[in-house]
């Protein structure tokens, strides 16, 4: 049955408006009564509260390169290929334009519409240097650091890490401010071996059947901050926000993660957000990480990734 779009509006703003009256309803029955007038559909109808609907037409991305192709030129790693879901055959135009830029070790702006794959941007060539490094058996260290304007983006990137990573044999963690301290403070159901992305798919699953509630962490998560510190076994992907980095190149007990650290790639998610004050103030950072002469490292690679509106945003 085709959609109507006034009715689904009008079916929207209703429960926005049910919502409203619930959440927030006043003491004072005159008051209420007023709210419940004001919020009514047919007020709303003629306030500035509901607008539009509006329609959008966009066309689709367009296609790029095979992933096979990209495997086939180096471009990425062979075990790429067994990450990516398997109906997923072509990157989109603009992809392939990062996905090459950053292999050459380009500053890399990815600036396109929502839903577009600009995560895979920049992580699809992080895990496959990562692969290398790996299959190259390089000493531990810091490859890449992912930075976020706040927890919860990075917390979301997390949970995609760890089905992405499981098996990799790749290292990887988050350094925010609810890390926890110690790794006997962490909880959870712990892979204490290396295992399968399909044995960590399977535990998450029944977890899930289970209704347990408890986080399931492969055995490439390093969960703790002690562990991070520990000589060895820094994270290859270092997930944190600007305030936490700051605080990581600062304090004496945190600023040893980044001894020896290769820092192939920089990346800001959400670039956009970083500005005014706290754009001066990012730049500054990025300086001193890029610096690090004291710790013997350089920064090869910055990637930055924010949204675009407008008329164009959705066009490949």
């Amino acid at each position: 049955m085709a959609l109507n779009p006034i009715a689904f509006t009008e079916k929207v703003v209703r429960s926005f408006l049910r919502y409203q009256l619930a959440a927030y309803p006043f003491a004072d029955e005159n008051l209420l009564g007023q709210m419940r007038q004001l919020l009514s559909l047919d007020q709303t109808r003629r306030s500035p509260l509901m607008k539009g609907p509006y329609i959008s037409l966009s066309r689709p991305f367009s296609q790029g390169a095979a992933v096979e192709d990209l495997v086939r030129e180096g471009i990425l790693h062979p075990h790429i290929r067994q990450r990516i879901p398997s109906e997923i055959h072509h990157v989109y135009g603009h992809q392939e334009k990062a996905i090459r830029a950053i292999q050459q070790g380009k500053t890399t702006l990815v600036s396109t519409g929502t839903g577009s794959g600009k995560t895979e941007c920049f992580l699809y060539p992080i895990v496959s240097r990562c692969l290398e490094l790996r299959d190259q058996g390089a000493a531990s260290g810091i490859s890449a650091v992912i930075v976020y304007p706040m927890n919860a983006l990075a917390e979301d990137q997390l949970i995609r890490l760890r089905s992405l990573l499981a098996g990799t044999g790749i290292p990887f963690g988050m350094y925010v401010g609810k890390t926890p301290e110690r790794e006997s403070q962490v909880t959870g159901i712990r892979f204490t071996a290396p295992a399968s992305r399909a044995d960590y798919e399977a535990r998450l699953e029944r977890a899930r059947r289970e209704k347990l509630g408890e986080t399931v962490y492969p055995f490439e998560e390093i969960c703790s901050r002690e562990i991070m510190r520990t000589p060895g076994r820094q994270p290859r992907i270092l997930l944190t926000n600007v305030k936490q980095l700051e605080l990581l190149l600062t304090r004496q007990t945190d600023v040893e993660l980044f001894t020896h650290a290769r820092l192939d790639y920089l990346v800001f998610d959400e670039a956009h957000t970083f500005t005014g004050a706290q754009g001066a103030e990012t730049a500054c950072l990025i300086r001193r990480l890029r610096t690090g002469e004291d710790r013997g490292t350089s920064l090869n690679n910055q990637i930055t990734c924010h949204w675009m509106f407008g008329p164009d945003a959705g066009r490949g």
